[in-house]
């Protein structure tokens, strides 16, 4: 296969798994909002929707221009990772506030979500990682010592501010920004320059979003003043 079709099929399951996941959550954000009044994603992952919207874009490129298949696989790979976490943790949060009706329609549909993404995911690190088993020692070693420190530290941080009493909280934090952010950072340990940077920006980029859309909510699932 030419290397600049190559990215094509896995292109189409990723926008096929994220087109589904966005019909399935969104079907989930109608249901919650009618008979919950809000839709539960603002607790879990505030930029829900453009993590997913992002997601899309990044395989409509990858059908369009695979000779940029790297540089989409590196967004895509961040966006899924913290969607699969906040589809975790969501999925634990419908049990806080969900009558039992209502949990039966909406978990089956987070569960979709979440297996959808970690399609997408796997899809993902298969465009960045086709290589030789001969060179999976890391390149830079330093990005996973970095990796380890930000998956880290803010739930530690957490935990020491909230005096150990929210632990439960402290998971889902961990679960649903840290962990994911880390792990993509460590990833960077073995991919070239241009695209360390490309993920470092794309996990910066996130808790930016996400501050942004707490303050100004403009998408279903935030919150905001």
């Amino acid at each position: 296969m030419d290397q600049d079709t190559a990215p094509r099929p896995a292109g189409s399951v990723i926008l096929g798994c994220a087109t589904a996941a966005t019909i399935a959550a969104a079907f989930a954000t109608a249901v919650l909002l009618r008979d919950e009044g809000r839709s539960g994603w603002d607790h879990t992952v505030p930029a829900f929707w453009p993590l997913l919207a992002t997601v899309l874009v990044s395989a409509l490129i990858l059908l369009v221009w695979p000779r940029h298949h790297r540089a989409a696989a590196v967004v895509i790979l961040v966006c899924a990772v913290q969607l699969i976490g906040g589809g975790l943790v969501a999925s634990r949060d419908w049990f806080q506030f969900v009558a039992p009706e209502v949990l039966r329609l909406v978990m089956p549909l987070t569960v979709l979500v979440v297996m959808a993404m970690t399609v997408v995911a796997g899809a993902a690190l298969l465009l960045l990682f086709r290589r030789p088993a001969a060179t999976w020692r890391p390149r830079h070693p330093g990005w996973l010592v970095i990796g380890v420190l930000v998956a880290a530290v803010l739930p530690a941080w957490w935990a020491v501010l909230s005096d150990f009493t929210e632990m439960a909280f402290t998971g889902q934090i961990a679960l649903a920004w840290s962990l994911p952010w880390g792990a993509c950072l460590a990833a960077g340990a073995w991919l070239a320059k241009p695209l360390r940077r490309l993920t470092a920006l794309t996990v910066a980029a996130a808790p930016l979003v996400t501050l942004a859309l707490l303050l100004t909510p403009m998408f279903p699932g935030t919150t905001g003043d």
